[in-house]
């Protein structure tokens, strides 16, 4: 997305994926924490500025 210069970015998770089974982490604070870990969507949120 980035070397094309994509004017969006979205990444998707599987269903089931996310929230491991008998957690009570809801599934947006989840994607969150899944998403952090991976190194380009990582360095684009912390490149964002108000």
């Amino acid at each position: 997305m980035k070397a094309r210069r994509a004017p969006a970015n979205f990444a998707a998770f599987e269903t089931g994926t996310v929230v491991p089974s008998g957690s009570t982490t809801s599934a947006p604070m989840a994607t969150w924490q899944i998403a952090s870990t991976i190194p380009g969507i990582r360095n684009w949120i912390t490149r964002q500025s108000r």
